[in-house]
């Protein structure tokens, strides 16, 4: 037995060896390489907390749910351990910055590669294979396709221990205080009733906290701008990397086109490559591009680099707009100008079956949130908004 001490949760008890042999495998260590917030550093200096921690720690949320007594009472051992094992891994197929990456990645998202790495030819799946357990079955809950759905929804669910590890461990580190969740209240208050995970009315407020928590922490560290800025500033490096690339250019560092061949001709990148990758591995990608003669790729090297990001603004005069435009050469405004368009926060969705929350009523029938909830009556749950990108070193 061991203990790992985690700022979020205190002592974090590693009790069963498949868990300990995991963590030391070399695909697992990488996430120590991967800062959770990616673009969230550069605003929040105590942020440059990692997909390792985060996955420790829904590890642990797991391990509270299953101290549940009544949940605790219909799993067997087998999917105890099995749905602590996906909790675990659930992120392990991250690129580096996080959800950065996945701007570029466009054959393949995270998730993917999660599954890659459990299913393929990795030390992960070994060690599976020799604690008897079946890759598959872990692949299976983190896709959501268990047959058992409430191991499901322990990992990817609107309520799940994912989301609440997340929330508490980036506010923590941020150093905001709109996550301070109840969640040994939530817990607590969890049941295990047809295959789903669901909740006693009298965490109704609790989980209502727990929404509002999240919206808050999107408007302002999920969606902060100078997350945006740093997100089109890499996705504009690695375009330019890209198209020089298609012009057959001669790059004096040709490890880095190496690296990124699979991705410049949108196929799916080589499993062995993908984990040489992650923070560390692209910074230093970066100090190579910018010894590169193009003027483009040497400058958004630099801007990577030094912290020198694109702008955002969710309004701009077009005025200003093109005058800004007419100081760079028509040929690389692409890099520099952008839109995003229709960026959508949502509180609460009740769009799928497995998005909703659930109460038990009294007379032991289930309910769904949003029939209940006077939070989620008053107030509009989705939010969309534009962004222009372009062009301003003035912007801090």
């Amino acid at each position: 037995m061991e203990y790992i001490r985690d700022n979020v949760h205190g002592d974090v008890k590693i009790e069963e060896s498949v868990i300990a042999d995991l963590i030391n495998t070399s695909e697992f260590q990488r996430l120590r390489r991967i800062i959770q917030l990616g673009g969230g550093q550069f605003v929040f200096p105590g942020a440059n907390h990692t997909r390792f921690s985060h996955c420790i720690g829904v590890y642990q949320v797991i391990r509270k749910f299953l101290a549940n007594e009544d949940i605790k009472s219909q799993i067997n051992n087998y999917d105890r351990k099995t749905v602590l094992i996906a909790g675990l891994l659930h992120d392990i197929g991250h690129g580096p910055f996080s959800h950065t990456f996945e701007k570029i990645s466009k054959a393949q998202q995270h998730e993917v590669y999660t599954i890659d790495i459990i299913l393929g030819n990795t030390q992960v799946n070994s060690v599976l294979k020799k604690h008897l357990i079946d890759p598959n079955d872990v692949a299976n809950i983190i896709n959501g396709t268990h047959k058992n759905t409430f191991l499901n929804s322990l990992v990817s669910s609107q309520l799940d221990a994912d989301r609440l590890d997340y929330l508490l461990r980036d506010s923590i580190n941020t150093g905001v205080d709109y996550a301070n969740l109840d969640l040994d209240w939530i817990i607590r208050n969890a049941r295990c009733k047809d295959k789903k995970l669901v909740f006693r009315k009298k965490a109704l407020y609790a989980v209502e906290n727990f929404l509002l928590g999240r919206f808050f922490m999107f408007k302002q560290i999920y969606h902060h701008n100078v997350s945006y800025r740093f997100d089109c500033t890499f996705k504009s490096w690695y375009m330019r990397l890209k198209d020089l690339y298609l012009q057959n250019y001669n790059f004096k560092n040709n490890e880095v086109v190496e690296v990124f061949k699979d991705f410049f001709d949108d196929k799916v990148c080589n499993l062995e490559t993908y984990l040489r990758l992650d923070d560390y591995s692209m910074i230093e990608f970066m100090k190579k591009t910018s010894e590169e003669d193009d003027e483009v790729l040497r400058d958004f090297s630099d801007r990577m680099i030094n912290r020198r990001f694109l702008a955002v603004s969710t309004n701009i005069e077009q005025e200003k707009l093109n005058s800004w435009k007419n100081n760079v050469k028509k040929e690389y405004q692409k890099y520099y100008f952008d839109k995003i368009d229709k960026i959508t926060l949502t509180i609460y969705s009740k769009d799928e079956e497995k998005k909703k929350i659930y109460f038990i009523k009294e007379d032991g029938s289930l309910v769904e949130m949003s029939e209940i909830s006077e939070i989620l009556r008053e107030v509009t749950t989705n939010i969309e908004k534009n962004l222009f990108v372009f062009v301003n070193d003035n912007v801090q």
